[in-house]
């Protein structure tokens, strides 16, 4: 829906965020939507006499009544009209509370009445000139070399078989195992010929990898175990016995950091590799330390600012955080707001409503900056930003650049990266060195 000049009047209430929003659309968009869900119901029933789609508009509004057509032409519009309805007034709409009347016929103007909740007013306090303390990261450049080259020589580890001593970490191991719960069930896949693993935490059970360590080439041991409780529903938490057989052991072999790994991974030399490395911490570096500015500046410009953010606002916020928990827990049967209560959830809980806030409070002071120093994005950068977007997501998405919530959305987002830019220029970091050699995985 193209953007349309609306009548609206607003009434706020006593809560200081919700606000009623009286709106007026003229009758051509009344005589189309009523028009569209006619056609909708008509398409979808089966009348004698008729085929789908054409029946008459007086058989389909008198087997169903024009009420119930209005209401379906009502509900496919409300959200494009009150997108519109606040991209004219400019408003901050957090959610839609309730929508307390609403009347469309056919040649009249659609008249409707919906309480919302606003984004809180910012007071805003000192954004420019600010002096910013940030610790300047600067690593280790010999840790960080190392490191680097060590972590690229493990994509070429190879193995050699073992004969002359007993299995221990990080060995790879052929097994056998038969095993059984100690209720004496059968367990799915408990019994296995010629198993392969890697003797490591990540790649098998950590209580399996322990007690494997110091067994032979040969040897058959029993092992007790208990799946952890966070294993598989079948195993959760169930004790069990395997016997165990090895029938070979092989180590890693590492290769050695020299030219030919270099050559391996496609450069001339190690020195060039080395010189490759340098560029990729100072890279980091710098990524890292304008993050950390960016970060620090919108922190201090907080603090320096006023705002309330109301419980619904958080609350919302916090469910985003924590969706895909919501939805397995709801999945396991569970009420959401029964496992928010749950006292064994709250170091979870704090974490996400420290996060909603934080997150909540850097759109608020991003947004009033975007508005107060009227920063805007040229529409072709939108346009190649929605492309882009798009490219990365997929064919099936393609509709998403017809879509005006997605087009905004990614509209804000650039806005919000102009706002941070605007602030790196007019503020200025005060850099505190910090040498270390704790190098990223």
């Amino acid at each position: 829906m193209k953007l349309m000049q609306l009548k609206i009047s607003k009434a706020p209430k006593e809560t200081g965020s919700e606000v009623e929003l009286s709106i007026e659309a003229p009758s051509d968009i009344s005589d189309k939507a009523y028009s569209i869900a006619l056609r909708d119901v008509s398409n979808n029933i089966d009348f004698p006499g008729f085929r789908k789609g054409k029946v008459p508009k007086d058989i389909v509004e008198k087997k169903f009544g024009a009420a119930f057509i209005s209401q379906k032409a009502f509900e496919s519009i409300f959200s494009d009209l009150l997108l519109n309805a606040s991209e004219q007034e400019k408003l901050d709409i957090v959610e839609v509370l309730e929508v307390s009347s609403y009347e469309l016929q056919p040649g009249k103007p659609l008249v409707f009445k919906v309480l919302v909740e606003l984004k809180p007013e910012v007071k805003l306090g000192k954004y420019k000139n600010l002096k910013t303390n940030v610790k300047k990261l600067i690593y280790d450049q010999d840790v960080f070399i190392k490191k680097t080259l060590d972590r690229l020589s493990l994509n070429f580890i190879s193995f050699q078989k073992i004969t002359n001593r007993v299995l221990k970490q990080g060995d790879l191991v052929n097994l056998d195992f038969d095993g059984k719960f100690d209720d004496g069930s059968d367990i799915p896949g408990g019994k296995v010929e010629n198993f392969q693993v890697l003797l490591e935490n990540d790649k098998f059970l950590p209580e399996f990898v322990e007690k494997l360590q110091g067994q032979a080439i040969g040897e058959e041991k029993q092992i007790s175990i208990t799946f952890p409780e966070n294993y598989a529903k079948d195993f959760s938490g169930k004790s069990a016995t395997f016997k165990v057989k090895v029938n070979s052991i092989e180590e890693k072999v590492m290769p050695k950091i020299d030219d030919e790994l270099a050559k391996k991974v496609g450069i001339e030399s190690l020195e060039k590799l080395n010189e490759q490395v340098i560029l990729q911490m100072k890279s980091i570096q710098d990524t890292h330390n304008q993050k950390e500015f960016e970060n620090k500046l919108v922190d201090e410009i907080i603090k320096n600012s006023d705002f309330q953010i109301s419980p619904r606002m958080l609350e919302k916020e916090i469910d985003y955080l924590l969706a895909d928990i919501k939805r397995n827990a709801e999945k396991d049967g569970a009420k959401w707001d029964d496992f928010k209560k749950d006292s064994k959830n709250k170091e979870l809980l704090d974490k996400a409503t420290e996060a909603a806030n934080k997150r909540i409070s850097i759109d608020l002071i991003l947004t009033t900056i975007i508005r107060k120093e009227t920063l805007t994005v040229a529409q072709n950068e939108v346009d190649t930003e929605v492309k882009n977007r798009i490219l990365q997501l997929g064919d099936k998405y393609k509709h998403l650049s017809n879509d005006k919530k997605f087009v905004n959305m990614v509209e804000f987002v650039l806005l919000r990266n102009k706002a941070v830019d605007f602030l790196v220029k007019n503020n200025e970091a005060v850099w505190k060195e910090e040498v270390t050699k704790d190098i990223p995985e």
